[in-house]
């Protein structure tokens, strides 16, 4: 099959792991996929390369991130996918989100070609009930022109393809016929992130062997503050133990935590191996939020490749799965992950099994190539019913 992945983001950011992972998976399973992405650098010129199988295109970044609204407004970007929809052809057109450099190639795509339109659902943009959509707090008429766009495009598909439980039942209330709607998370790049040896990569940062390693990637700072009570009162018990951080734009923390934490700042791809490696076990904060609930976080399967225990707040699918496939803890309140860390840190059996289990699944159920599979079923149904 050709197929046309169109992403709203800057390579190398947000859902742009959830387009690259599934499009290097198909391209292993011999279809033609052109992933169209933005580029960081590039203002007026797109760029464009063949790289694990696939074709990748950065469309130019012209005003594409605009104050208040976000990414994908690109004045120069978007009429280059529009172009490249009226000089191809394509079998599938998946559209990962809504905004207007995805909205407008896929539906002339629709329109010109009429092409299969899938649309994927990663996250809960616009008015969510409780203040928390992406966008939710800009100003009026930001957040009620997304919610206009995350539900017209998913309507107007041929197929939706959503990231969790909560969106997979907002497509539904939307109306949206239920065979249309298929639920598929994001997967483990487990051929890209391998368990390493912890010694030799604490050598290699110039980490001491004696340090109890929580690692997070991220750098909301809404998760972060759920953790830094249980990381006081730990301290006080366990010296050793430090926070370590992999973040683009590490968030600003109280005086006095510098101690606690290592801030490792941001990480190419390549590198993040060594430094998940590095770590004893991962924490996945998130609030009880709706925004959070619709969420599946990239980390979770970077995390679960690296064979590491998780230390996973009760909020969302992917708790679920950490108490199903038992490859961590889930925790309700601090207190909870005060007593998780310390399981953890005193018993290494446990540790072990959990991380053996997370790698299980990495290499199972939530590898991307078994999640292709699932995305191949659902261009398939779009073809046959388009």
């Amino acid at each position: 099959m050709r197929v046309l992945m169109l992403n709203a983001d800057l390579r190398g950011m947000a859902s742009f792991w959830r387009c690259w992972h599934l499009a290097r998976e198909l391209a292993r399973l011999g279809h033609e996929i052109c992933l169209v992405t933005v580029s960081r650098d590039r203002r007026i010129m797109p760029r464009r390369e063949r790289i694990d199988g696939l074709t990748l295109i950065e469309s130019p970044n012209l005003l594409d991130l605009v104050y208040g609204v976000g990414s994908g407004y690109g004045i120069v970007g978007i009429p280059y996918r529009m172009l490249k929809i009226a000089r191809n052809r394509f079998d599938i057109v998946h559209a990962f989100e809504h905004r207007p450099n995805v909205l407008l190639p896929a539906m002339l795509s629709r329109t010109l070609n009429e092409c299969p339109l899938v649309a994927d659902w990663a996250d809960w943009w616009g008015i969510t009930g409780d203040g928390t959509g992406n966008l939710e707090r800009s100003p009026w008429p930001v957040p009620q022109l997304d919610t206009a766009a995350e539900e017209f495009i998913h309507r107007e598909a041929d197929e939706v393809t959503a990231i969790s439980t909560v969106l997979r039942n907002r497509a539904l209330s939307l109306g949206i016929p239920p065979e249309r709607v298929w639920l598929i998370p994001s997967g483990a790049p487990s051929d890209a992130i391998r368990p390493l040896n912890r010694e030799l990569c604490r050598s290699e940062l110039r980490i001491s062997p004696s340090t109890y390693l929580l690692g997070y990637v991220g750098s909301l700072p809404r998760d972060l503050d759920m953790l830094l009570p249980a990381l006081w009162t730990l301290r006080k018990a366990h010296p050793t133990l430090k926070l370590g951080i992999i973040a683009m734009s590490p968030p600003l923390l109280p005086p006095g935590a510098e101690d606690a934490v290592i801030r490792f700042g941001s990480v190419p791809f390549s590198r993040l191996p060594l430094y998940l490696g590095a770590c004893d076990a991962f924490v996945l904060p998130l609030g009880d939020t709706m925004f959070n609930r619709a969420r599946w976080p990239n980390k979770f399967g970077d995390y679960l490749a690296a064979g590491r225990p998780i230390l996973c707040s009760n909020v969302g699918d992917v708790a679920r799965i950490v108490e199903a496939e038992k490859c961590g803890l889930v925790w309700n309140n601090p207190s909870e992950l005060i007593h998780g860390v310390e399981r953890l840190m005193n018993d290494q059996e446990t540790a072990q099994a959990m991380g053996s289990a997370a790698r299980r699944l990495a290499e199972g159920r939530l590898s991307w190539r078994s999640l292709a599979s699932e995305f191949l079923t659902v261009y398939q149904h779009a073809s046959a019913h388009a």
